[in-house]
Order: structure tokens, then sequence, then C-alpha cells
């Protein structure tokens, strides 16, 4: 599925704005003053969004399939592909018109100071300086258009990926949460498989996540889903030759991480713990 994820971003060259030319898009929006491609850096931005969720999900699934599975590493990447996910969801939803994807991207751009007050990156700080200054000059362009803001990862990953783990849950392990840890770190000691299907919980969502992300990226390019499943497979070297089966596969481990999920073994019986 990972691989699936990146061959959605690469197996074309093509972007697709629905019903419109992204060309002539940024000749009316578009300027060398301030940002010359508004509507083409909308798609790449989702494009590299569903590179790296793909990239999370990959090594995400490498460290929970080792012998010993690397339960905090593992979680801390799946809630990367969530949040890198949803990102692309929300640039990538092909109803909401080119006026929308656009301001949403101007949205993620401008906010990404909030990051780099540290260090104060000069080519950082002119890229979020060009979208400033597009919005500033465009604005009547985009006039009765809702207003677009760049939401919370938790609130973007609850939107546009519904289905998966509340976000507190994919955070707790990435937050260093006292009452998670403890109970991990007691559960792996007392031999139950809570920890085990914690980590599995948080794999599933990041394998949901990638997969939304990726199907939503197809549908705004218009492309064939076994397409990119062919393009996926010739780069992993799977066994899947379709996207039914692709699903079908998926659809299976969904099933049998929630099974696991219904039964997960606690152990709360008092043992001493070691002084030291």
């Amino acid at each position: 599925m990972a691989h699936f994820a990146l061959a959605s971003a690469y197996v074309s060259s093509n972007y697709v704005e629905p019903g419109e030319s992204i060309d002539d898009i940024d000749s009316l929006i578009g300027s060398e003053d301030d940002v010359p491609d508004p509507l083409l850096t909308a798609h790449r931005l989702a494009k590299f969004y569903v590179i790296s969720a793909g990239d999370a999900l990959k090594s995400c699934c490498e460290l929970v399939g080792r012998e010993y599975p690397m339960h905090v590493g593992s979680a801390a990447l799946a809630r990367t592909t969530a949040e890198h996910a949803s990102k692309a969801m929300y640039l990538s939803d092909p109803y909401a018109g080119w006026k929308v994807r656009v301001l949403r991207a101007q949205a993620l751009f401008t906010a990404a100071s909030s990051e780099y007050k540290s260090s104060n990156e000069t080519g950082a700080r002119e890229m979020i300086g060009s979208w400033e200054r597009w919005r500033n000059r465009t604005g009547e362009l985009f006039s009765g258009v809702p207003r677009q803001t760049a939401k919370s990862n938790s609130k973007l990953v609850e939107t546009y990926i519904p289905h998966v783990l509340a976000y507190d849950e994919l955070s707790r392990p990435a937050h260093g949460n006292a009452v998670w840890l403890t109970t991990a770190v007691i559960q792996e000691q007392k031999g139950t498989n809570y920890t085990r299907c914690a980590t599995l919980r948080n794999m599933q969502c990041a394998i949901d996540a990638g997969v939304a992300a990726a199907v939503g990226l197809c549908q705004l390019w218009q492309l064939d889903l076994d397409d990119v499943v062919a393009a996926a497979v010739g780069e992993s070297g799977a066994i899947t030759a379709t996207w039914e089966e692709l699903a079908s596969g998926v659809d299976y481990v969904r099933a049998g991480v929630n099974d696991l999920s219904n039964h997960v073994e606690l152990d709360w019986t008092l043992d001493p713990q070691p002084r030291r």
C-alpha cells in the first residue's frame, strides 16, 4: 500500500484541474513578482504530501514488521502519515474548485511561518513572503470565496480521515504520554498483547490514511486505480495485480486488527517493579 501511495504521485506527470486549464489559470493569477504558478504549485504540494505520506507509511510498516516491533517509532510515523495524508486530501479534493485549492495552498504556506521563527532561513522566509504578497495582490479575484485556513493537524485528520483512530490515541506515543508509556512497558513485561495491539492499530491507521490520500489524488487527476497498482507492483515486486485485490488485502488486514482490538489482554496485578 505504501508503494501504491508513492506510485499515485509518480505514475503521471500531467496534473488535472477538473474543467480548467492550469496554465490558463496561472496566467491569470500568477506573477513573477510573487508566485508565478499558484495552481500548479497547489497540485505539486498535494503530490509532495502523498509522497511523504507514502514514505512515512513504508517506514512505519518496516518498524512494525520486525521480530520485535519498534512501538514508539512506528507510532510516531503512523501519526506523521495521517497528518501528511490529511493535508494531501485538503488540497486534492476534486470538488473544491481551483480557487479554493489555491487558497488552501496559500494557507498552508503562510501558516508554516510559525515553525520558522527560530531558524529564520532566508529561502523559507522568501517562500512564505511570496505567498503573502500574492494574497494581497489577488484579493479581489477571490471575493466571495469562503476563507480557507490551515487547520490544526488534529482537525484535518478528523475531517478528512474520520474512520481512523482518534488523533489523541495516535499522539500518545509521540508525545511521551506518561499513562500510555507506563501501560505499554508494564504490559510488555507481563507478556500481554496490549502494546502490540496498540502498535498494529497505529499501523492500520497509517495504511487507511495513505490509501485515502492516494485515492483522492487519483480522483483529482483522473487516474485509473488499476494503472497505479500496476506501477506500484513494478516498483515493489508485489504479486497484487488489481486495485480490487489490493483493497481486499487492506480490508483483510483491517479485519484482523479490529478482531485483535476486541480481544486485548491487560494484566493489572501489582507485581513489584525493580527499585532501579
